[in-house]
């Protein structure tokens, strides 16, 4: 029955015995941020925080541009400094070497003074650069008076034979007619010995004993043989035939060979490798047809010796030595063939490049490249010369240029660390270049200084980390301010993101207290309103259930006035005007005393209320109004959630120096992830069974503020389903403390 269209349907009041109910809660819809609002916040944090930050954001990273773009040009100066002290480098060192030999050769007057040829020898064994000394003469004449070669052109050294002097001239037909046609080796001994006996010339001696000595070979006289190839050897080494050719590698040959007939193969391998290796140090002047035959004999003749030994690990030594040999071999013959090229084809283009240096072309026109036979020559003209009929020049060694000059310089110049070079030929061929292959982008193609050498150096900037280079070069700034823009750009959103968060949470909660708080204000003012309109309409059918309304009255005031405290008390709390009045406090008699109030207003709903207080429990300082209205808060609480279950505990203990108050019920317990959270102001669990529960979210709190201003602390313990423990520990008062401060 609703009396007077009451607001609240479910309150009834009859007199055949119905009950009083409270109202179900309700809640009021949320109230929303109007789209205004939140466009205003969005348009504030862009115009104040997100625009400048863009238009800075925009600066930072101009600067880094530009920054990196003055790097680049200064790098690029940088390496172009460098190609051109390199380029200085190279002349300076050339320079000083043309200098050098200037000086040598200005102390002679004769092209072919033999002193002239040792200096030479002499400066150039100083100065590895210069890999050879030439006097040009003439359009064909290109003299190398100091080249070390491993042979002469063909006819070079070839001279006409002289006749056999007329007195031993007939001693010589008739032992040349007896070995030859008779084979009369006897008669032709005696023959050659009469001759060589009449004569004291060196060459016509040298010529009759290697007759004798071939004589003796064919009449198997190896000893005398031997023995007479020694005496050429040692008295005729170095001198020339009536045809040049020099008796030396003549008797060394034979030699060799006699010892091959006297079975003595060891002997006759060092002779022969020993013809070798004097015929590759060039101890006799041959030219190339000569030196070739004389090699092919000494070579030929090494290979069949070593490989007729049927134990070759026992001429290990030799095949190392041969081996050797011949590689040094091939590098003289390459110097030989290339230094004898340009004395052969050079000869027209040196005659252009005089006539040019004759008609004043600046000092570095004396140094040009100069292509022959496939073959490149760096050529250095030298200012001093010995008449004006011929001009003297320098061969530069292109390996020693590019090694010990150019390297050394760039390895010097450059650091390595950052830059890396090649230097290239003509054709793009890489001829040396840093230790690691070239990475990065190219920054300076530079020839040398008048183009010579004619090579091309390249610089490659390496690729930097990028961290590294902003964070250890003068970009840094302009890094560091980009970071400093994105971290306020980052912060700004935020909180903006999280005052936007806050405002609808602020909202969420404010329309949930406004809704809870109305309806908890509305539900007992209208029972109050209901039940005394009831007994001033003398309505109460008897006496006990007169008596029923009145103590539901007391019962909705007192709700009323509780709630009305908890909101005043909160807010003073929050604005630090709330007072406190500490004295000694019997914990235990205000249990017992909150227990039976609490008792006696929801026994007639069928909650227990069961207190278990320990003996003895000793005093705290605390204002026991306030410490009163902490624990009437937890049992609310314990009433409110404990659903179908009525029961509800209270201990009251000591230990540690603290008293605890622990209120227990056996209701719907709460979640884990929202434990911490049940002490926040407004908060109400997030389930609905939670949420349909009336209260105002602020008794917990208001739990938390009077405990901690006491000193003491809150503790929760629950599990989803099965119930909750709220306790307070409250520090326990000492005589000290009393003593120390009466009033608090």
């Amino acid at each position: 029955r609703r009396a007077n269209g009451a607001a609240c349907p479910n309150l009834r009041a009859a007199t055949d015995g119905d009950t009083i109910e409270r109202c179900a809660p309700y809640s009021l819809p949320l109230m929303e941020i109007p789209l205004l609002r939140r466009r205003k916040i969005t348009f504030l944090f862009l115009l104040g925080v997100g625009i400048p930050s863009l238009v800075l954001a925009y600066l930072a990273f101009r600067g880094i541009r530009n920054e990196a773009a003055l790097l680049e040009q200064r790098r690029l100066n940088e390496h172009r400094a460098i190609s051109e002290l390199v380029s200085d480098t190279v002349d300076a060192q050339v320079t000083r070497v043309e200098q050098s030999f200037s000086a040598v050769i200005s102390n002679y007057e004769d092209v072919i003074d033999p002193g002239l040829a040792t200096a030479l020898d002499s400066a150039h064994a100083q100065q590895p650069l210069v890999e050879e000394v030439f006097y040009f003469k003439g359009p064909e004449t290109v003299l190398l008076p100091a080249a070390d070669l491993l042979f002469l052109p063909d006819g070079s050294s070839q001279v006409a034979g002289a006749s056999w002097p007329a007195a031993i001239a007939n001693d010589v037909q008739v032992g040349q007619r007896r070995e030859f046609q008779q084979r009369n080796y006897g008669g032709a001994l005696t023959s050659y010995r009469a001759a060589f006996a009449k004569t004291a010339n060196p060459v016509f001696q040298g010529e009759l004993l290697v007759a004798i000595a071939r004589v003796e070979r064919k009449s198997d006289r190896i000893e005398a043989a031997i023995t007479t190839c020694e005496t050429l050897l040692q008295d005729y080494n170095q001198v020339r035939t009536r045809v040049g050719v020099p008796i030396g590698p003549i008797a060394r040959l034979e030699h060799a060979s006699l010892l091959v007939a006297a079975a003595d193969s060891l002997a006759a391998l060092d002779a022969f490798v020993g013809l070798h290796e004097r015929l590759v140090n060039g101890e006799w002047m041959l030219e190339r047809a000569q030196y070739e035959f004389f090699k092919g004999q000494a070579t030929g003749s090494v290979d069949a010796l070593l490989a007729g030994v049927a134990s070759p690990d026992s001429l290990e030594e030799y095949q190392l030595a041969v081996a050797s040999l011949r590689e040094f071999e091939g590098e003289r013959r390459a110097r030989t063939e290339r230094l004898l090229t340009f004395q052969q084809n050079a000869g027209e283009d040196l005659g252009s490049r005089l006539s040019r240096r004759l008609a004043g072309v600046p000092d570095r026109g004396n140094r040009f490249v100069l292509e022959s036979s496939g073959l490149s020559y760096l050529v250095a003209f030298l200012n001093q010369s010995l008449s004006s009929a011929g001009s003297w020049g320098l061969l530069l060694d292109e390996e020693c240029l590019r090694e010990q000059v150019v390297r050394p310089a760039l390895d010097t110049l450059i650091d390595l660390r950052t830059t890396d070079w090649v230097v290239r030929a003509r054709d793009g061929r890489a001829l040396i270049a840093a230790e690691e292959a070239p990475v990065g982008s190219i920054t300076v193609n530079a020839v040398f200084a008048g183009n010579f050498p004619p090579w091309l150096m390249e610089f490659y900037q390496r690729p930097q980390n990028p961290y590294k280079r902003l964070l250890a070069s003068s970009q840094s700034i302009y890094f560091y301010m980009f970071l400093l823009i994105a971290s306020i750009l980052a912060f700004g959103l935020i909180l903006t993101v999280r005052a936007v968060a806050h405002e609808l949470e602020l909202a969420r909660l404010k329309s949930d207290f406004v809704s809870t708080v109305s309806h908890e204000f509305k539900s007992p003012l209208t029972s109050i309103r209901q039940l005394a309109e009831m007994l001033q309409a003398d309505r109460v059918p008897s006496e006990e259930r007169r008596r029923r309304y009145y103590d539901v009255l007391v019962e909705q005031s007192s709700r009323l006035s509780s709630l009305v405290t908890n909101i005043l008390d909160i807010a003073r709390i929050e604005e630090g005007r709330k007072e406190f009045r500490f004295e000694s406090v019997d914990v235990g008699d205000c249990v017992r005393d909150i227990v039976t109030t609490t008792q006696h207003r929801v026994g007639h709903e069928g909650y227990v209320v069961e207190a278990h207080v320990a003996e003895r429990l000793p005093r705290v300082r605390a204002d026991r109004d306030a410490i009163v209205q902490a624990i009437s808060n937890l049992i609310d609480n314990a009433v409110q959630y404990s659903d179908e279950s009525k029961q509800i505990k209270l201990d009251a203990s000591a230990a540690d120096g603290f008293v605890t108050i622990a209120v227990q019920d056996f209701g719907v317990g709460i979640a884990a992830d929202e434990v911490d959270k049940v002490f926040d102001r407004f908060y109400r669990g997030g389930d609905a069974l939670t949420r349909s529960v009336k209260g105002s979210g602020l008794g917990l709190t208001l739990v938390k503020e009077i405990v901690e201003a006491h000193g003491g602390t809150v503790h929760v313990e629950s599990e989803l389903g099965r119930g909750s423990t709220l306790s307070i520990r409250l520090p326990v008062t000492t005589e000290q403390d009393d003593a120390k401060d009466p009033d608090r």
